[in-house]
């Protein structure tokens, strides 16, 4: 389920039990399960869960949480809790601000139950109130309208101007230990405070058994009623042929003719942004299918990927899942100075004692180094460039290695091959066209499903892009759309590099090369 509401902030702190210090994540409640598991990935505490220091920052619905001792800080009592207070209807919430106000008194003598907390918010709606009433004046006039009080039973109309209202007032308060909420007041005497949670077992909640999900439904020209009340949710990945049952049931004749209401990944930062229409479901199908056989630390990595890089579409994310093995990574440094220490470490003699990185502070030199390595740090740890690596040597005057950027595409170095009997230049990024340098195309290379090599190169590749090539030539890709590459065709690399403003206005021969194999 997602929760759009968020009344809790945290902060979850663990341990590094290699150097000491502590990794430090913020959670937002209620969160899903999902979004639980993405705080313990970036506290590095999978696995030792029960070493997590819960901090609670603030707290919309419920202030005094953040200067009280609870008797726990249970992450899943807290977050039931946060889901309970964040779908209580608003004209329950000043009851049970009421039926816990005393809960909370008590606090500086006694830790506050989380337990009792959980079970003040179910039952609220067998508690009168009283509206219009503000203070005891009002409170003891409306008693004695109602007859609340029995020893004002018999007391004629005509004596009521002579009785002290605000005295009833407060018997009548002392009698309800009632509460006044700004023009309501709250008997709290009618609360009986229900044992729905044992203290032991959660009451049962939703399973977010999904990778992806999307609320469908079909077309409003084939949906008599609103297509929004027929919507359900798809959870993803999911079989060809159930996806086509529901299309039907739509009265579609495609999954892809459906229209989606919402979107939910367990992959915080795969968005609905990315998705773009239902067109990509397939896209999208297999991209949850990658997801859903991820082990903890492919995850972790797949994560740490996409907050390095820029991805814009479902396209780009399932190619960065299919290629996880192209990068490399490591969850332990959570700051730039972090990842130098243990750089220098993985490249001195086994011999080398660890102790004179302790208080080193390489302050610029950290950040110079992931510059020179294409590394980025993430949330989750360090992760490399594609293709790239995280702790081979390199020199200290190694120029930054930077994405490719539009207003700065023609300085960068792009590797010259072959392809097709033709020089070209290729890049591992895709190219926005004003990009491309006037007199050069370009064109897509896509991998091959096994064996990682190029299969073909085409106009345009969403799965499986391989890299871009920028060509002097206008490619006829005929009636197929595109040109399969075989070892004698697909690209070889000849070792040198070229800007693209040098390849652009590199003289024009006769370009026809003889291949002799890669």
């Amino acid at each position: 389920m997602i929760y759009n509401k968020k009344i809790m902030r945290l902060e979850l702190s663990a341990e590094n039990p290699v150097h000491g210090g502590h990794y430090y994540a913020e959670l937002l409640l209620p969160a899903a399960d999902y979004e639980i598991k993405d705080a313990m990935q970036r506290t590095r505490a999978v696995g030792r869960e029960n070493t997590v220091e819960v901090s609670i920052l603030e707290c919309d619905i419920l202030p005094e949480l953040q200067d009280i001792r609870l008797d726990t800080f249970s992450l899943d009592e807290l977050n039931f809790l946060a889901k309970r207070l964040s779908f209580l209807p608003n004209e329950e919430l000043p009851v049970f601000y009421a039926v816990t106000e005393q809960i909370f008194n008590d606090a500086d003598e006694n830790p506050v139950s989380i337990k009792d907390l959980i079970n003040c918010t179910y039952s609220l709606d067998t508690v009168p109130v009283a509206h219009n009433v503000s203070n005891l004046s009002e409170l003891g006039r409306f008693a004695f309208e109602n007859k609340l009080l029995s020893d004002l039973e018999g007391i004629p109309e005509s004596a009521v101007p002579f009785l002290n209202a605000e005295q009833i007032g407060r018997v009548q308060q002392k009698n309800d230990s009632g509460v006044f909420d700004g023009r309501l007041y709250i008997p709290t005497v009618h609360y009986d405070r229900p044992e729905i949670y044992d203290g032991v077992t959660l009451p049962d909640e939703e399973s977010s058994d999904f990778a992806i999900r999307l609320l469908v439904s079909g077309t409003p020209e084939h949906i008599k009623v609103d297509p929004v009340d027929r919507a359900i949710w798809l959870n993803l990945p999911m079989a060809s042929d159930i996806l086509a049952n529901y299309a039907a049931a739509f009265n579609e004749a495609d999954i892809g003719d459906c229209v989606y209401y919402d979107f939910e990944s367990v992959i915080p930062q795969i968005t609905s942004e990315m998705f773009g229409s239902m067109r990509d479901i397939q896209t999208l199908n297999k991209l949850a299918a990658e997801i859903s056989i991820m082990s903890e630390a492919e995850q972790v990595k797949f994560k740490a990927i996409l907050d390095a890089e820029n991805m814009a579409s479902i396209q780009d994310v399932l190619n960065a899942a299919q290629n996880l093995w192209r990068y490399e990574f490591t969850a332990e440094p959570d700051t730039a100075d972090t990842f130098f220490k243990k750089y220098i470490f993985e490249n001195t003699s086994t011999e080398f004692d660890s102790k004179w990185l302790e208080n080193l502070l390489p302050r610029n030199e950290a950040d110079k180094l992931l510059g020179c390595l294409g590394a980025t740090l993430t949330d989750y740890g360090v992760i490399s460039a594609r293709n790239g690596h995280l702790f081979e040597p390199v020199p200290y005057d190694e120029p930054e290695a930077k994405e490719l950027k539009t207003q700065a595409l023609t300085e960068e170095k792009l590797d010259v091959i072959e392809v097709l009997d033709r020089r070209a230049l290729f890049s591992n990024g895709r190219l926005m066209p004003e990009q491309i340098p006037e007199g050069l195309y370009a064109y897509d290379l896509r991998h091959s499903d096994v064996g990682g090599r190029f299969c073909s190169i085409e106009p345009k590749v969403g799965v499986n892009h391989g890299g871009t090539v920028l060509m002097r030539d206008i490619l006829d890709f005929g009636e197929s759309g595109y040109i399969p590459l075989d070892e004698d065709t697909e690209p070889n690399f000849l070792g040198d590099e070229m800007t693209p403003s040098e390849f652009a206005e590199e003289e024009v021969q006769d370009e026809t090369l003889q291949m002799g194999g890669m």
